[in-house]
């Protein structure tokens, strides 16, 4: 609930700052975009933005490849389309939609072992071939008289440096097998908790397929240069972006739009409103540009946004609307009994037989039992068909323990 109105007051707060400056400078800004778009150029772009789709879902498979689940391609770029547009709209930098990316894949038959390491490895290739490029964008904008970013480079370098030495402890400990959440469950006692230890053999599972991945590490160089071959896509898309409207192309407006951008989804504002917009008007101020130019730049890389997040979007709508039209034949209701047990467990200790072992999960990485995300009656087709929530539940057994009260005279 806290996190709920902190996200709603700086969106409230985003919004408000964006209608300002769209009134002060909105009118100017628009005529400058509006003046001389060029079709072909903004073709040009959205062919760049589909080819970065299609080297982070390239990038993905072959990570999959080294374990033996290769999905189609398609499907992966419409996982990793969908990871896009989540984190996009939720702050977190872009981790928000990764948990999303592996529940799909998962879903669609991979090994929940297997779509963890490949998502998590992903990730950790994205974040380290970003880097260089964000030291090398805030140097450059250094050097060329931004001297605010003079502490925004420090806090890079020291970024990538930890970065660094977190990736070369993570491979030693995989390469050794002393795990990694696993181990810090184990060391701070956290598995007996019976919520904990029932996932300890999925985080374990998980890790070794990691450890399977380290061992591969021409693929890991591969993977990365996908990504740094991403990242050169970026800057294509901010030239062709920029030019399609007129607006200032060259080396210096393009690292500063992108860094700008970057900075910009640092901070808790869901989609970034008002802040992204902000962010291109001060750094394209301190590069000498009316403000109706770095408004302008603002609002054109506010499109690129959109262009980004709409494919993901189409793509969660289509699939529920395809999950609605067809029984929900894998989310069947569990017997009550379990429900309260679990229910009742949620601190309780679990018997050290029990530590590190999960009845519902194999040694083939799935989980026999599906995932919990809803509690319904056996699917039935027709107008009778529904699915009840954890909430509805709850109300009836409520309902029935009132009942129960008064026809033993417990209550009035």
């Amino acid at each position: 609930m806290r996190r709920a109105v902190v996200l709603g007051t700086n969106l409230a707060a985003g919004v408000g700052a964006l209608g300002y400056v769209l009134y002060r400078f909105g009118a100017p800004a628009l005529a400058l975009l509006a003046s001389r778009p060029r079709g072909l150029v903004l073709l040009a772009f959205a062919a760049a933005v589909a080819a970065a789709f299609l080297g982070f879902a390239l990038r993905w498979r072959h990570l999959l490849a080294g374990l033996g689940t290769p999905p189609s391609l398609r499907a992966l770029a419409a996982y990793r389309a969908a990871g896009q547009s989540l984190a996009a709209l939720v702050p977190g930098g872009r981790l928000g939609g990764d948990p999303l990316r592996a529940f799909l894949l998962a879903a669609d038959g991979a090994p929940g072992a297997n779509a963890i390491a490949s998502v998590t490895v992903d990730r950790a290739l994205e974040v380290g071939a970003g880097v260089p490029f964000a030291c090398l964008y805030a140097a450059l904008l250094l050097r060329r008289g931004v001297p605010e970013l003079e502490g925004a480079l420090v806090a890079v370098v020291l970024g990538a440096a930890g970065l660094v030495f977190g990736l070369a402890l993570m491979v030693r400990r995989l390469r050794r097998g002393a795990g990694l959440v696993t181990a810090l469950a184990r060391s701070t006692g956290l598995d007996r908790l019976r919520r904990i230890h029932g996932q300890m053999n999925v985080l374990a599972a998980a890790e070794e397929a990691m450890a399977r991945l380290v061992t591969q590490p021409r693929r890991l160089v591969q993977a990365f240069s996908a990504g740094v071959g991403v990242n050169l896509l970026v800057l294509v898309e901010y030239r062709l972006l920029l030019s399609a409207f007129g607006l200032p192309a060259g080396p210096l407006a393009v690292v500063a739009a992108i860094f700008a951008t970057g900075a910009s989804h640092s901070l808790p504002v869901p989609a970034g409103v008002g802040v992204l917009e902000g962010a291109q008007m001060w750094v394209f101020g301190t590069l000498g540009h009316p403000p109706e130019v770095g408004l302008a730049v603002g609002l054109a890389v506010r499109l690129r946004e959109l262009v980004w997040t709409f494919p993901g979007l189409c793509y969660l709508v289509g699939r529920g609307l395809a999950v609605h039209r067809s029984p929900l034949r894998g989310l069947g209701r569990r017997p009550a009994a379990v429900d309260r047990a679990g229910e009742e467990a949620g601190t309780e200790l679990a018997e050290p037989r029990e530590v590190g072992h999960d009845s519902d999960f194999r040694e083939t990485g799935r989980l026999e039992r599906p995932l919990p995300l809803l509690r319904g009656e056996e699917p039935r087709r027709g107008a009778g068909f529904r699915v009840d929530l954890d909430v509805d539940e709850a109300l009836e057994n409520l309902e029935r323990e009132l009942r129960s009260d008064r026809l033993t005279g417990k209550r009035p």
